[in-house]
């Protein structure tokens, strides 16, 4: 299914509303920093579409969403040792992983 740039950025706005991003009070237009990572994004996909077999897209987007994912809790954890600096990493990455999954 190949959707176009206008009918992504909708998808992106409906998984946000789960989710919402914390652009943090940053000096840049938000929809504008969607829509350059959507265009990036959907290029790269039609790029990779022409070289690759679905097996191997497949493969690379689990990868890059590895990557991602881990990158991101990374950060978090960063942010997460400069508000709470006290207590062990473990003790730092359990509430970093109840912040994750949020209340229940």
């Amino acid at each position: 299914m190949k959707l176009g740039l206008e009918a992504m950025l909708q998808l992106l706005q409906e998984v946000e509303q789960g989710d919402p991003l914390d652009f943090a009070d940053l000096p840049m237009d938000e929809e504008q920093l969607r829509r350059l990572v959507m265009i990036d994004l959907l290029q790269r996909d039609e790029a990779l579409q022409a070289e690759a077999s679905p097996e191997e897209c497949q493969l690379i987007y689990m990868l890059s969403t590895a990557r991602l994912v881990l990158e991101n809790l990374l950060l978090h954890l960063q942010l997460l040792r400069l508000e709470q600096p006290e207590g062990t990493a473990a003790e730092q990455l359990q509430a970093l992983l109840r912040r994750f999954r949020g209340p229940r």
